[in-house]
């Protein structure tokens, strides 16, 4: 018994233990010896059926080492690594060659699966890039209002302090009237005209005070919601930095899909190699 032969006993024993189904074929420099098909690749081989035209002596065959051939879905209706070693005797003389056709339709669905989890991973990255963008850029303009809310309300305080001061000025004025008044009366006729005068100075000094008062009033509510709005914003920065902070998170997350998609896809290349 030959190396080819041996090799052919063994081969019912080999694809019984091998993982992947294999279609095996055993030939020579010009005719099939040895055929046996898988569930997925059966080209209706028999022995003695001569070889095409370009597999003829070992045309397809590395006489030094291990040929392997990716074969594309479009040839046959299914993808396929054709994998060819020589079988020689003991002088070193080629004697004939062995082939294995391995499917690979399973690893082309799962790279298939792997390039569209990538694509929908750079895109949620980019899209969620954009949100954290515009998050943080919300998270900015919310500060700088909110700076601006608190510098009303400054000015609010400032302006309230004007108001009471035209309000002591009002005072003093109403008594300076109150004064003119009593002179005016005291001196009798003379002082008539004076008393006039007088009397409208307590009154501009009257609805001085009554503006003041309701300017203030009006002040006092404005401050009041400048107060509420500012703590509005207050509550906006939280929660858009706590967004902000969950749109980084997931951003990791997406990234850790994209490296285990990346490690699956190196795993998938270097299975395609060594098997």
């Amino acid at each position: 018994m030959n190396q080819i032969e041996a090799f052919i006993t063994s081969i019912p024993y080999i694809k019984s233990i091998m993982r992947e189904e294999v279609m095996i074929t055993v030939f020579d420099h010009e005719k099939y010896l040895y055929y046996s098909p898988s569930s997925e690749l059966d080209f209706g081989h028999k022995p003695g059926d001569p070889l095409p035209e370009g597999y003829l002596n070992y045309a397809m065959v590395n006489k030094e080492g291990t040929t392997v051939v990716p074969v594309p879905a479009e040839e046959f209706g299914t993808p396929f690594d054709s994998i060819s070693i020589p079988v020689k005797n003991n002088d070193g003389d080629m004697i004939g060659a062995i082939n294995a056709a391995v499917s690979t339709k399973k690893k082309e669905v799962l790279h298939s699966i792997i390039e569209s989890v990538e694509k929908i991973a750079d895109s949620l990255t980019e899209r969620v890039n954009d949100i954290a963008h515009n998050a943080e850029s919300l998270t900015d303009k919310t500060a700088t209002m909110q700076e601006q809310t608190s510098n009303t309300v400054e000015y609010s305080s400032n302006i309230k302090d004007i108001a009471g001061t035209i309000n002591n000025i009002s005072e003093q004025t109403n008594l300076l009237g109150l004064n003119a008044s009593i002179e005016a009366a005291r001196v009798g006729n003379a002082g008539a005209g004076f008393g006039v005068v007088a009397e409208e100075i307590r009154k501009l000094s009257n609805n001085s005070k009554s503006a003041t008062g309701q300017i203030e009033e009006t002040l006092q509510n404005i401050t009041n919601s400048l107060t509420e709005l500012q703590s509005d914003y207050q509550e906006i920065s939280n929660t858009s930095q706590k967004e902000a902070e969950l749109v980084h998170e997931f951003i990791n997350q997406v990234n850790e899909l994209k490296a285990t998609s990346d490690k699956l896809k190196d795993y998938m290349k270097d299975s395609l190699i060594h098997s």
